[in-house]
């Protein structure tokens, strides 16, 4: 699950849980909505269900060797079929429990491995956190529970027996791996749900969650490199620790930088701003700002209104020798409505304010005034000093 302080993503290999943000290119396949959410197969669910139907005509074979090789090929794409059916349910559970909470939900993608659905905003409770985390598996486990009373009534030797047999092993298998007590699995997600309840603290319920996928993705490394099976099996499986792994490490990640968030407002973080009019020349500009002692220039009209900022990475993109030429005018940003920023503006609201309106610099007001420019460089600077660095040291 990818965490962000406006939506959430389960993420759960080989079914996941919940979590979205711009409007992008359709990530799939649509093949439905659900209450208004538009559900997605990616390409590679589809190679998935390929490589699950050619993997099955073996052992269909040796279980039914009397039933012709066009049949046990129709039977092994059902059971594919049904393979990619039980991760869309999966991710149907999170979807539902989200809007029942009144919580948003942009889209649900279901890859081969893994499942999306991306919430938004994040659910504001733990008892919230653990009934969306733990709808996903739920449903898992119904389906199994449904196979295994058609199996008291379908001869498991039969045809639909087979096919039977193979869809409840798949979802006993979703639901026992979704609950691994790991992030991004949703058992990770009910981990933090538990500690977020006892420690009244959801950043540290993320830490321990991913901590556990930690754990959790070494066992499964290890399963796969020692456990009996076919290659395939643990071919899988280590994809699967790997993308445990990462995961867990990009939320720890997520989760330590959004520890540095409160008291990291817009205005202690604003520049001392000159303000110049459009036709003002560049260097001369430049030149006034350093005497003022200002980092930041905002171009006014005729009465002293903000109407643009000057662009800094395009001001330092520009040759020394072309400054006195250019206006300040050239090298700034009209603002859009994203781009004020109320000074009172602080922690994960600031943090949503700059990812709705991606910019390089953002007026800053109070009271309705102007009172300086905040630059992103300066909000990544604060919360992630090393990422700052490794930007710096690259230029």
């Amino acid at each position: 699950m990818a965490d962000q302080p406006d939506q959430v993503h389960h993420d759960s290999p080989p079914v996941a849980g919940s979590g979205g943000e711009q409007p992008r290119r359709a990530p799939g396949l649509l093949i439905g909505r659900i209450r208004g959410v538009p559900v997605y197969l990616s390409p590679l669910a589809l190679v998935f269900a390929v490589i699950i139907c050619w993997l099955l005509i073996g052992p269909n074979r040796d279980r039914l060797p009397d039933v012709a090789d066009d049949r046990l090929y129709l039977l092994a794409a059902i059971t594919a079929t049904g393979f990619v059916a039980s991760l869309v349910v999966h991710e149907l559970g999170h979807c539902l429990a989200a809007l029942g909470f009144g919580l948003g939900v942009r889209a649900v993608t279901v890859h081969g491995f893994a499942g999306f659905t991306e919430i938004s905003p994040e659910p504001q409770t733990p008892i919230r956190e653990f009934l969306v985390a733990g709808a996903g598996p739920a449903m898992n486990g119904l389906l199994a529970g449904l196979g295994f009373a058609a199996l008291t009534v379908v001869d498991s030797g039969t045809q639909p027996g087979v096919v039977i047999i193979d869809l409840t092993v798949t979802n006993v298998a979703f639901c026992v791996l979704n609950l691994a007590p790991g992030l991004p699995l949703d058992g990770g997600r009910l981990v933090v749900a538990a500690v977020w309840g006892i420690t009244k603290n959801k950043l540290r319920g993320i830490q321990v969650g991913a901590y556990g996928g930690f754990v959790v993705a070494g066992l499964l490394a290890l399963w796969s490199l020692f456990a009996p099976g076919s290659d395939f099996g643990g071919v899988y499986l280590l994809g699967i620790s790997a993308f445990i792994g990462i995961g867990a490490y990009q939320l720890l990640r997520q989760a330590q930088l959004r520890m540095r968030l409160p008291g990291v407002s817009a205005g202690r973080l604003a520049r001392r701003t000159l303000p110049v009019e459009g036709a003002v020349p560049l260097a001369a500009a430049l030149a006034q700002a350093r005497k003022l002692g200002a980092s930041a220039v905002a171009v006014v009209d005729s009465v002293g209104a903000p109407i643009k900022i000057m662009n800094g990475s395009a001001v330092d993109a520009l040759p020394e020798h072309r400054r006195p030429w250019m206006t300040v005018d050239e090298v700034s940003r009209g603002l859009e409505p994203g781009m004020v920023l109320a000074a009172e503006l602080e922690g994960e609201d600031l943090l949503a304010a700059v990812r709705s309106t991606p910019a390089s610099e953002y007026l800053v007001t109070q009271d309705g005034r102007p009172v300086g420019v905040l630059a992103m460089v300066d909000l990544v600077a604060r919360i992630d000093p090393a990422s700052a660095a490794r930007s710096a040291a690259g230029k």
